[in-house]
């Protein structure tokens, strides 16, 4: 199966969703869930395997701008994430609408993301990575914004769009340094790179990678995303987008990891965000809340992880984006049920849920104690992973490095025990409502896979080796662990989530008011203040004024000249080369002239058409027909358009002030010196020789017509040609109209 296949097995899903979900929501999202299942089930074919499969589809050949893909074991462990949990979030989500819901909207956008998350993971050039990169920004934006007569909701997904879209910007201009200085936009191929440019790329890099993956002080835009429906939560914000930017950083760390500002950062902003977002988790009430901040403290800890460089710290990160993409979802999905169920997710109004929902208490606290690091389960594996790469380092952030891990540990054991015993011990006496099938199907298989991950340890290591390999090849001497025996970094996990446990509890027995917004209302305040201070631009600028827009246009025209004048030359310049060129070029000038001197709008209109007629004979003579009669139509029609347009002007032309004549008179003058001496130096460093043998080659072979005029513009160049017939289109649908205004003032 390649992966044209695939993409055409989403787009096949995408329109039968759309088709059923006008009738069903639940039978929509059912037709969804095929293509995942399918691509999740292909990805897992690949574990292990050597042979990475590629594609390309050449987008702009003459820029060597493709959309380039490849499945290397990497991006076969992010595919089975992406695709496999997506899957079962389809099957949930059709459990957690009602069974009346329609709707074809939520099930398309949702697979609309899944696709562009696998083309995120499966690129293997700059520009499929940034279009991809982009399309999750936007996608992800439309389900936050799925209830979108909330204002509530319309602002916080205004705010992940505004944060992650303003990322990407950033991104991108890092990604043109990477390529600018490895001299390839292939990412496979890309050798490491060093010095100033690889400092400044590497910045712009984790920057962006910020922002998409929540970390301080770009974090503000997740818990806001919490607004979304319980499965875009459990399917964005835990298993994959919040995944790429820490997947950005993985595939990067190899060609940017030789700085030491890439290390830097990259620690600087994963260790704040590892404890800023442990501390927001036990700060907040609402379940879905309390999973969100410490999604951006584990993605901290990966961010960290990754940024080091070393093998041991590689394979640790990889060992955590697996085990926590598995935990992380279906502790969404609980959440998810319990507020359908019982109304509501604040855990300060819930409580002895172990009893009346159990199926959901068991996977609850499978996934949390996975998530809090204890055996038997694969969360513990890579816990240990990390702590082991941790007491590794050899740089001098190795200390705060490590110190960081144990401490955001201990208060992911806190936030997870505070949560588990406020929700699910001894409380209110809550009543519940049915369980529904969908729902209880995928957490079950999502919580059992924690268990069988640590059960089948060989699997998790063929996975998470060739992937972490692929990053660093000397990763390969690392493997996850059942039980490491009584090592320093198994005493260090004991204290952890002793210490961790009491904390939580300790916290749990107290009530907490609930906190104020702090980032999210600056980043609120400066979208408003964007958007009211852009009509004001908006009206300093576009006010209607043509003679000013002329005044702006030349001015940027003549600024652009003068960086031509260093290359003036005079060696290639030629008066003519026939003498009807010159009659042609006097009618020019004569005409342009006259312009500026009669006072009639008639008669200016018809020195322009004089000068745009002169043009066209210019164009004949030096063999370019296509332009000379396209010349001789515009102008044609824009001096009948004038003509037409006249009617609602004065006969003559108002007297201008001093001011303005100077104006006129100084930026015509700059013109008058500056393009010329642009079109000298231009002329002075020709590009090469006219490719006139190629063309009439093509004109025969390719086109196949002996009238290679016809051919070009037909076939070599039909997007020209069509760009010109719509000018023309635009400008006689102009005229239609000012002809039209005409009729319609002489009719009253």
């Amino acid at each position: 199966m390649s992966f044209g296949v695939l993409l055409l097995l989403h787009a096949v899903a995408m329109a039968g969703a759309m088709l059923v979900g006008a009738r069903s929501i639940r039978g929509g999202l059912l037709a969804a869930a095929t293509a995942p299942a399918v691509t999740a089930i292909w990805a897992i074919t690949h574990f292990g395997s050597t042979d990475a499969p590629r594609a390309s589809l050449t987008w702009v050949d003459g820029l060597d701008i493709a959309f380039e893909f490849e499945l290397d074991p990497f991006a076969a462990l992010m595919t089975a994430l992406v695709s496999g949990i997506g899957a079962l979030v389809f099957v949930y989500a059709s459990g957690y609408f009602s069974s009346g819901t329609k709707g074809a909207r939520f099930p398309a956008t949702l697979l609309g993301f899944s696709v562009s998350m696998l083309g995120l993971v499966w690129a293997d050039s700059i520009w499929t990575l940034f279009i991809f990169w982009e399309f999750t920004s936007i996608s992800s934006f439309l389900l936050v914004g799925y209830k979108n007569t909330n204002p509530a909701v319309q602002a916080s997904a205004r705010r992940a769009l505004f944060l992650t879209g303003s990322g990407g910007l950033v991104l991108l201009a890092g990604l043109l340094i990477v390529a600018r200085e490895s001299n390839t936009v292939l990412l496979s191929q890309m050798p490491t790179i060093d010095g100033t440019p690889a400092i400044v790329a590497g910045i712009l890099v984790i920057i962006g990678a910020a922002t998409k993956s929540a970390q301080f002080p770009f974090h503000v835009w997740l818990p806001g995303a919490m607004a979304a429906p319980t499965p875009v939560s459990a399917y964005l914000h835990s298993a994959t987008m919040v995944k790429a930017g820490v997947l950005l950083i993985a595939v990067l760390s190899p060609v940017l990891g030789s700085v030491t500002t890439w290390t830097v950062v990259g620690s600087v902003f994963g260790i704040v965000s590892m404890l800023w977002g442990a501390i927001g988790a036990l700060r907040h009430s609402d379940g879905k809340l309390i999973l969100a901040w410490g999604t951006v403290s584990q993605l901290g800890l990966m961010v960290t992880l990754f940024s080091q460089g070393d093998e041991k710290s590689t394979f640790a990160g990889v060992a955590l984006l697996f085990a926590h993409a598995i935990f992380k979802a279906p502790l969404f999905m609980v959440v998810g049920e319990i507020d359908i169920r019982t109304g509501t997710r604040m855990i300060n109004e819930l409580g002895g849920l172990r009893h009346k929902m159990p199926v959901a208490f068991g996977v609850a606290l499978v996934a949390s104690l996975s998530m809090a690091g204890v055996p038997p389960l694969l969360g513990f594996m890579a816990k240990e992973s990390a702590i082991e790469a941790g007491l590794g380092l050899k740089s001098t952030l190795g200390p705060l490095v490590l110190v960081a891990i144990v401490a955001g540990s201990v208060l992911t054991v806190a936030y997870t025990t505070r949560f588990m015993l406020t929700v699910f011990g001894d409380g209110p006496d809550t009543k519940v409502a049915p369980r529904q099938p969908g729902m209880t199907i995928s957490t079950v298989v999502l919580g059992a896979l924690s268990f069988l991950g640590y059960v089948f340890v060989g699997a998790s290591n063929t996975i998470v080796i060739s992937a972490a390999t692929e990053l660093n090849p000397l990763s390969a001497e690392f493997e996850l662990i059942r039980w490491p025996g009584l090592k320093l970094a198994f005493i260090i996990s004991i204290f952890v989530v002793a210490g961790g446990a009491v904390l939580g509890a300790f916290i749990a027995r107290g009530d907490q008011a609930i906190p104020k917004p702090m980032g999210a209302s600056a980043v609120d305040s400066t979208i408003d203040g964007i958007l009211g201070f852009a009509p004001k631009i908006t009206s300093m600028i576009q006010h209607g004024s043509l003679p000013v827009y002329l005044v702006t246009f030349g001015s940027v025209v003549t600024l652009a000249a003068v960086s031509f004048i260093g290359g003036l030359g005079f060696d290639n310049l030629t008066f003519w080369t026939n003498p009807l060129e010159g009659f042609l070029v006097l009618v020019i000038v004569a005409s342009a002239i006259s312009g500026t001197i009669v006072r009639s709008r008639l008669g200016a209109a018809l020195t322009l058409g004089a000068v745009g007629a002169a043009m066209s004979g210019l164009f004949l003579l030096y063999g370019a027909p296509d332009l000379a009669l396209t010349q001789l139509l515009v102008e044609t029609i824009v001096v009948v358009g004038f003509v037409l347009g006249l009617g609602h002007l004065s006969a003559r032309f108002p007297q201008a002030n001093q001011t303005w004549i100077l104006v006129r008179i100084g930026l015509a003058s700059f013109l008058a010196v500056l393009v010329p001496l642009a079109l000298l130096s231009a002329g002075n460093e020709p590009t090469g020789v006219a490719p006139v043998g190629e063309i009439l080659a093509e004109s025969l072979e390719t086109g196949g017509g002996n009238n290679s005029v016809n051919v070009i513009l037909t076939d070599l160049r039909a997007l020209d040609t069509l760009g010109e017939v719509v000018v023309l289109a635009t400008v006689a649908a102009g005229v239609l109209a000012l002809a039209s205004t005409r009729r319609q003032e002489r009719a009253q």
